[in-house]
């Protein structure tokens, strides 16, 4: 099977969800013996030199990028805003890579197109004029819906009314060019409800992101009091969920744990949350190594009060075997029960109870911890995953007899 998946951006370093999940997508897929080309914008913001992408993406059969500038510039931003069309999907667009990707669609004979995520599915407009293959959208989000919950989250009037609008401007698009897909991948089942209710009519199904099973426990060197969390800071959800464990969970666990230790890491951390830091609130910022950051931690804090999707940090979270407490919203999209395979709190005081009693009740936390490992293997495993993909390719083509 010969594949052109579409991207926003390459997949690399594998420091924040987005970029994991489409990387052991891209391998999971070429291991299975799909004959994957990569064509991605290669943007300013997530820039990866020609060298390090011919190293890293040696498992492809061709990849091919795009420079485009995807930085928010403010006339642009203000045309956006009086002509109702999103600004923080056009500037994804660029005539010259449209063009470049119809000429590399036609040189070859895909048997199928993906195109992986909303801030590339404009360009299917063009691309479906010129090829007959099938054509394939992966949702790694419900954008609008990110933008109405942060919405209904802020207190700030002015942003209130500010995302309210951004809401409205991604939805307009999000939900009126659905049909042009042959088929639809979310990453959660309740981001797949949603795409039916907007009536789309072809092929739809949800395969979980794919995680390298690769971790190392090492219970030796496992602290009890050692509390995390980890994520690009650059998302509005994360800056959300960390503002508000900051001022409402932390101080609560400190009054029943005065020794517990939180250590928040993540790139592109602002100079805001770099003021949270106390002898046991630790600001670390961005990490080179994941499992070795974790290591010496056992809880893992998911407090998100917004978002779509799933949360990529928690299933490799299950995998590296900690105690998670999140929110229903930081667990949403993966098959969890609250006191089984993590906990789950949505008010201050509960999930501060919820981090406690993982602290202070260790065969608890570590029956956790295991039934999620066992959860996680079952369900996100990468090489299990893959193996949906090749099905869901496989009935798109059948089912439409390309």
């Amino acid at each position: 099977m010969k594949t052109l998946i579409i991207g926003s951006r390459i997949p690399y370093p594998l420091h924040d969800g987005g970029a994991i999940a489409t990387y052991n997508m891209l391998k999971g897929l070429s291991e299975a013996g799909v004959e994957v080309h990569y064509y991605s914008i290669n943007t300013k913001k997530h820039f990866v030199d020609d060298a390090t992408i011919k190293k890293q993406f040696a498992f492809l059969r061709n990849i091919k990028t795009f420079y485009i500038d995807t930085d928010i510039k403010l006339m642009p931003a203000l045309r956006s805003l009086i002509s109702g069309k999103s600004y923080n999907l056009e500037r994804f667009y660029d005539l010259n890579f449209e063009n470049d990707l119809i000429k590399y669609i036609q040189s070859h004979q895909f048997d199928l197109i993906h195109f992986e995520g909303l801030y590339v599915a404009y360009y299917a407009f063009k691309i479906v004029e010129n090829s007959n293959a099938p054509i394939v959208l992966r949702q790694h989000n419900i954008e609008y819906k990110i933008w109405e919950t942060l919405a209904a989250n802020t207190k700030a009037i002015h942003k209130k009314i500010l995302f309210g609008y951004f809401a409205k401007q991604i939805k307009r698009f999000e939900t009126n060019f659905l049909n042009l897909f042959d088929g639809i991948v979310t990453i959660a089942k309740t981001d797949e409800k949603i795409i039916k209710e907007h009536q789309y009519i072809n092929l739809l199904t949800t395969i979980p992101a794919g995680i390298e099973n690769n971790f190392v426990q090492q219970e030796s060197r496992v602290n009890s009091k050692y509390v995390y969390h980890i994520g690009s800071m650059e998302w509005m959800p994360n800056q959300q969920a960390m503002l508000w464990f900051a001022e409402n969970v932390w101080k609560l666990v400190i009054q029943k744990v005065p020794d517990a230790q939180f250590y928040m890491a993540g790139k592109n951390m602002a100079e805001k949350f770099k003021l949270l830091q106390t002898d046991n609130f630790h600001v670390i910022g961005e990490v080179k190594d994941l499992k070795e950051f974790i290591a010496d931690k056992s809880i893992l804090v998911v407090p998100l009060m917004s978002g779509s999707g799933i949360r990529i940090k928690t299933i490799e979270g299950l995998f590296a075997k900690k105690a998670i407490v999140s929110t229903s919203i930081g667990a949403k999209g993966i098959d969890v029960i609250d006191r089984q395979d993590c906990m789950i709190a949505d008010d201050p005081e509960t999930f501060a109870n919820a981090v406690i009693e993982m602290i202070q009740n260790p065969s608890l936390r570590q029956e956790i911890a295991e039934n999620g490992y066992q959860l996680a293997i079952e369900n996100y495993d990468n090489q299990n995953v893959s193996k949906l993909w090749l099905a869901f390719y496989k009935k798109v083509m059948d089912e439409f007899d390309y």
